[in-house]
Formats: structure tokens, sequence, C-alpha cells
């Protein structure tokens, strides 16, 4: 594989990675705290998580996703801008190739063309001469 396809691999398996830690260490959080409000006890009573908290908790972790989403999506447009960059060049330099070749033939070309309308030339001004010598 190319260097940026390769990038562009590395770049997508890092983000997906990156998006489930985000988000199981999210959830975890969330999860811990439940738990912790569910099963602390309070003068003897269970203690029920306060509104506010599981609110704050909830938007905390769509936070965290939406975060690492963007994250994400910037990683996998910068790979493909730079994929397309790099085609680009790869493109420029192959045409710049092909016209450097071809002018070298056509050059190869125009010095044959001479060459062959030198020697016709001379074939017929020897052919003219031989003719006016047997005049």
């Amino acid at each position: 594989m190319s260097a940026p396809t390769d990038a562009f691999i590395d770049n997508f398996v890092g983000g997906a990675q990156r998006t489930q830690e985000a988000v199981t260490s999210a959830m975890t959080d969330v999860v811990r705290t439940w738990t912790d409000a569910l099963t602390g006890i309070a003068g003897g009573q269970p203690t029920l998580p306060d509104a506010q908290v599981v609110v704050d908790r909830w938007f905390d972790v769509a936070q965290t996703v939406l975060d690492t989403q963007k994250a994400f999506a910037k990683t996998v447009v910068g790979a493909g801008t730079q994929a397309a960059e790099v085609v680009t060049e790869q493109a420029t330099k192959a045409a710049e190739t092909v016209r450097t070749q071809t002018e070298q033939v056509v050059g190869q070309a125009s010095k044959a063309a001479d060459a062959v309308g030198e020697q016709a030339a001379s074939t017929a001004r020897a052919a003219r001469n031989a003719g006016a010598k047997k005049a």
C-alpha cells in the first residue's frame, strides 16, 4: 500500500479506537455514579441520585461522544484531502514526464525527417548532375 493509504487506515483505526474508549469511559462513569448513588446509605435510607447530577452526566457522555466523533471526522477528511493532494502531485509529475518524452520524440523525429529530406535532395542533385553530364 502507499504511504497516504497507510496513514488514512491508521488514522481511521485510531479514531475508531478513541471513540470506543471515550464512550466506554463515559458510560462507566455514568454507571458508577448511579451505582454509588443507589447503594449509598445516608441515615439508613438508600439515596437516589440528584437529578441535576444525572442530567449533567448524560450530557457529559453525549458531549464526549460528539467531540470524539468530530475529531474522527476531521481525521478522515484530512486523510482524504492529503490523499487527493498526493494523487494530484503524482498525476502532475506523470504528465510532465510524458510531455518531456513527447518533446524528445518529436525532436528526434524532426531531425530524422530533416536528414531524410537532405538525403532526398542530395540524391535529386546527383541525378540531375548525372543527367546534365549525359546531355
